[in-house]
């Protein structure tokens, strides 16, 4: 579940989130690469889902990239879900309010999921893994973009015990109990290469 303050705060930024500068700056590129990795691992899925969609701007994008998939956006704040469904009107892409750890769908429902920097807001990481896990098909990933330290970046994650965000060495350590491995890996341009996204499967039985 997203720690409740977030879901506030998210829930009062929702009408004029996308003209925040971060959108430009952060999204925008991670948008870029998500999508960019999501198409090497995936080329033709049959749905897609992402994970604390906000506005359901990448599904906006994933569209045009994957014309022919279903498309789902869930997010926590419900005022997130609101403005997500007027700014998609035409009822090309479906969204509802739904926690990371408690997805409202079948098993094996989707060839990709996305999560972009909402995994820290999580309140249960490896619930919300497991929950991801369990709605990807076989030949599913999971794309999960994060602010993901290195260098002296790492050290500053230390000192200032940022721990909710990800450790690039620790993450198979999350993910292993949901019976989930990382397979690729592309940092995002800019951003000092401080943001990953990850593909994230099954692991074989």
């Amino acid at each position: 579940m997203a720690h409740s303050h977030d879901v506030d705060r998210f829930n009062r930024w929702a009408a004029g989130y996308d003209r925040h500068w971060l959108q430009r700056v952060v999204f925008e590129p991670m948008q870029r690469t998500v999508l960019q990795l999501a198409a090497e691992q995936v080329a033709r899925p049959d749905a897609i889902l992402d994970v604390g969609c906000g506005t359901g701007k990448l599904l906006g994008l994933a569209q045009v990239r994957f014309p022919d998939a279903r498309l789902v956006g869930v997010d926590a704040a419900i005022e997130m879900v609101r403005q997500a469904q007027a700014s998609h009107p035409g009822g090309g892409i479906e969204f509802q309010q739904a926690l990371a750890e408690a997805l409202p769908f079948p098993n094996a429902s989707f060839d990709l999921a996305f999560s972009t920097m909402t995994f820290h807001h999580w309140q249960d990481q490896g619930k919300g893994a497991a929950e991801i896990g369990r709605v990807l098909t076989p030949r599913g990933r999971w794309l999960l973009a994060e602010f993901a330290p290195t260098g002296f970046m790492k050290y500053v994650r230390k000192v200032l015990r940022l721990h909710q965000f990800i450790d690039p060495d620790n993450l198979q350590g999350v993910l292993a109990p949901a019976g989930l491995e990382v397979v690729a890996e592309k940092r995002v341009p800019g951003l000092s290469r401080q943001v990953s996204v990850f593909a994230i499967a099954t692991r074989p039985a």
